[in-house]
C-alpha cells in the first residue's frame, strides 16, 4: 500500500475507535462498570461536569459508577447518550464534540433529565489505544458556555 492509502486508512481507524470509545462510556456507566469506564480514560484524565464536579484520575472517573445517586438511577431506569462526534485529530492528539444527553424513566414514561455540550480531548496511548485526556461537559440550560463549547467544534485542542 503507498503511503497515502496507509494514512488514509490509519485516519479512518483511528475516528472509528474514538467513535467507539464515547459511545462506549455511556454503556459503562449505565452498566455500572467502572472498570470500563476507567478504561476510557487516560491515568491522569480528569472528567468536569459543570454542575457535579470534576474527577481527576481513572479511580476518580470509575467511582460514579459506585455512587448512591448514580445506583439510584440506573436501578429506575436511565440512559446516558452521545451523539456522533465531530473529530479533529492532530497525530496522536484529537477533540471530539458531541451533545450528550441522560434519559430517565419516571412516572410518565421517559424524558431527556440532562443535555450537554461535550468537549473531549484525547490522546493516543503508549500502547496505540486512544484514551480521554479531558472531558468538559455544559449544560444546555441557557449558560452560553455550552453553545460556545459546540462552537468551537473544528478546532484542534484545548477543550478546556
Amino acid at each position: 500500500m503507498d503511503e497515502a492509502i496507509d494514512a488514509r486508512l490509519r485516519r479512518l481507524e483511528d475516528q472509528l475507535a474514538i467513535y467507539q470509545l464515547v459511545c462506549g462510556y455511556g454503556y459503562a456507566v449505565d452498566g455500572l462498570n467502572g472498570e470500563a469506564v476507567a478504561d476510557c480514560y487516560a491515568q491522569d484524565g480528569v472528567y468536569t461536569v459543570a454542575d457535579s464536579g470534576r474527577f481527576e484520575g481513572r479511580e476518580a472517573v470509575a467511582s460514579i459508577t459506585r455512587d448512591p445517586t448514580h445506583i439510584g438511577y440506573v436501578t429506575s431506569g436511565c440512559a446516558h447518550m452521545s451523539t456522533l462526534p465531530h473529530v479533529v485529530i492532530q497525530g496522536g492528539r484529537a477533540v471530539a464534540t458531541c451533545h450528550t444527553m441522560v434519559a430517565r424513566h419516571g412516572p410518565d414514561g421517559f424524558s431527556v433529565f440532562r443535555l450537554s455540550a461535550s468537549g473531549i480531548e484525547l490522546a493516543r496511548q503508549a500502547d496505540g489505544a486512544w484514551r480521554i485526556v479531558h472531558r468538559q461537559n455544559r449544560l444546555l440550560d441557557g449558560d452560553p458556555a455550552g453553545p460556545a463549547l459546540l462552537g468551537r467544534f473544528k478546532e484542534a485542542l484545548e477543550v478546556r
